[in-house]
C-alpha cells in the first residue's frame, strides 16, 4: 500500500509526509538479510555471560576499525594522541581510546562520517536528536537505520516468547499536537506501518480499525490507552524517549494483558537496552549491536554495528552504572542499572491534570540553542531560559511553545523568556524541565 494521510483532519498547512513517507521504505527488501542475522546475533549474545560476551565482540570491532579510518575526524584525532583505530581490538582496548562528547559530535558533522570509498553508496539522510539536554545534535544516517528497529523488535518478541503474524502491523500512536498521521507499506517486516495522532478525533476508533498487533507510543501515549472503556489491546506495547514510570508501566500492562516493554535509546546512537519486566529497573545492554561503559557515573555507548557514523565511547549525559551479573530473566550479558537521565517532570495544567514535561521536547528540536531550561513557576507562568538566541529568533521558538501549551490543555498561558549565559544551565545532564509548581 502506498503511504498517505489519513482523513479527518487537517495537517500542519502545506505539509503532506506521503511523498517522504514513500521514499523512506523504498528498497528496505534488501535489507532483510541483515535485519536477520542481527536478531540471531542478539539472540546468541543474551545467552552468553560476561567473559564470554567479552571474547565473542572481538570480530565486530572489525567494521568500527574500517570506519575510523574512513573518518577525516577520527584518523587526526587518534594520530594526536598516538593512536591507530588498528589498536581497537578488544573490549579492554577502549580504556585507551578518547571519548565523544555532544559538542564534538555537532561541530564536526562534517568531518566524522565514515563515507564509502567504493562500492554501494547508502541512501544518506540526516535526523536530528529532541534536543531534550538543550543542545540538539544532526546526526547522519543511512537507510539501514531507518529499519534497524525491525531487528530489535524481533528479538523482544522472541524474548517474550511472543510471535508476529506474517504480515504485522505496527502503530506508532504519537501524543505531539500537529496531528500529522500516514500509513505505509513496511517492506521490511513484509506488513504494515501507520502513525496515529491523538491529536485528531476519535483515535481510538482508527486504532481498532487499524487492529495493529505492535503499538509504539510515550508514556503519555500509554496513559492514554490505558483509560480507554475498550482499549484496542495488541501483542506487545513499547516505550522510550521519557522516563516511564513503574506505576504506570504495571497498570497499563494490567489494564491491557499485554506486556509493556521500555528500552533506552538516542536518537545519535539508536537502541542501547531494554528493561527486563522480571527485574524492574535493570536495563540489559543490546549486544552486539552496543557496548556501554560507566565512566565516572555516566554512560558511554560505543556502537560496534556497521555505520556510517562510527560513534567511539559517544557520551550520553546519562547516568547510570553498568552491572556484570546474569539476571534471573535469563539474560546473561551486560545490563545497566541506576538509569537517571531521564528525570521524571509533570507541569500541572489549569483543571488539575497533570502532563509530563517531556511532550515539550519536540518543540526544541526545530531550535538548535546551546542550553535551555523551562520552568513552570505557577499554574500559568512559565520561564523559559535559553543560552544565546535560537536561530529565527526568540519570538519564533515562544510562540510554538505557546501553541503546544494551549492544545495540551493550558488555555491562556504566559511564557517569560530569559537570556542566559550558557554556565547557568550548565550540568553533568541538563535539567531541561523543572516545575516548580505545588
Amino acid at each position: 500500500m502506498d503511504a498517505g494521510v489519513s482523513a479527518g483532519a487537517a495537517v500542519l498547512p502545506g505539509f503532506d509526509p506521503g511523498p517522504e513517507i514513500r521514499r523512506s521504505v523504498r528498497g528496505q527488501e534488501r535489507h532483510r538479510a541483515r535485519l536477520r542475522r542481527t536478531t540471531r546475533e542478539l539472540v546468541r549474545f543474551a545467552g552468553l555471560d560476561e567473559p564470554a560476551s567479552t571474547r565473542a565482540l572481538e570480530p565486530h570491532f572489525a567494521a568500527l576499525r574500517a570506519a575510523l579510518w574512513r573518518s577525516p575526524f577520527y584518523c587526526a584525532a587518534l594520530r594526536a594522541r598516538g593512536l591507530s583505530p588498528d589498536d581497537l581490538r578488544r573490549v579492554l582496548d577502549l580504556k585507551h581510546f578518547p571519548l565523544l562528547d555532544r559538542d564534538t559530535l555537532r561541530t564536526g558533522f562534517r568531518s566524522l562520517p565514515a563515507l564509502p570509498v567504493r562500492g554501494h553508496v547508502p541512501r544518506l539522510f540526516v535526523e536530528r536528536s529532541s534536543g531534550s539536554s538543550g543542545q540538539p545534535v544532526s546526526v547522519l544516517k543511512e537507510d539501514y537505520d531507518s529499519v534497524h528497529m525491525w531487528a530489535m523488535l524481533r528479538f523482544w518478541m522472541g524474548r517474550l516468547e511472543l510471535r508476529l503474524p506474517a504480515r504485522p502491523r505496527i502503530a506508532l500512536l504519537c501524543t505531539l499536537p500537529h496531528g500529522v498521521e500516514y500509513r505505509t507499506s513496511l517492506p521490511a517486516l513484509a506488513g504494515t506501518l501507520a502513525r496515529i495522532s491523538l491529536a485528531r478525533p476519535e483515535p481510538g476508533e482508527r486504532l481498532a480499525a487499524f487492529r495493529p498487533d505492535v503499538v509504539f507510543s510515550d508514556p503519555a501515549g500509554l496513559h492514554w490507552l490505558a483509560g480507554q472503556e475498550h482499549p484496542w489491546r495488541p501483542r506487545l506495547l513499547l516505550s522510550s524517549a521519557m522516563h516511564l514510570p513503574l506505576e504506570l508501566r504495571e497498570r497499563v500492562g494490567a489494564r491491557l494483558d499485554v506486556p509493556v516493554l521500555n528500552y533506552y535509546s538516542c536518537a545519535e546512537t539508536g537502541p542501547i537496552a531494554w528493561e527486563c519486566l522480571t527485574a524492574p529497573g535493570r536495563l540489559h545492554v543490546l549486544l552486539p549491536d552496543v557496548f556501554v561503559e560507566s565512566v565516572e557515573g555516566e554512560l558511554v555507548v560505543t556502537r560496534l554495528r556497521e555505520s556510517v557514523l562510527p560513534l567511539l565511547r559517544y557520551r550520553t549525559g546519562d547516568a547510570g552504572r553498568v552491572e556484570r551479573e546474569s539476571c534471573r530473566c535469563g539474560y546473561r550479558g551486560f545490563s545497566i542499572a541506576g538509569l537517571t537521565g531521564r528525570r521524571a517532570c509533570r507541569f500541572v495544567t489549569p483543571d488539575g491534570r497533570a502532563v509530563d514535561a517531556w511532550r515539550l521536547a519536540w518543540v526544541f528540536q526545530h531550535h538548535p540553542l546551546d542550553g535551555f531550561r523551562l520552568s513552570q513557576e505557577n499554574v500559568e507562568r512559565f520561564r523559559l531560559e535559553t543560552a544565546g538566541d535560537p536561530p529565527g529568533g526568540a519570538p519564533e521558538l515562544v510562540d510554538r511553545l505557546h501553541a503546544t501549551l494551549v492544545a495540551l490543555g493550558w488555555p491562556a498561558p504566559r511564557i517569560e523568556h530569559r537570556r542566559v549565559p550558557r554556565e547557568a544551565l550548565a550540568a553533568a545532564k541538563p535539567e531541561p524541565f523543572v516545575s516548580r509548581h505545588s
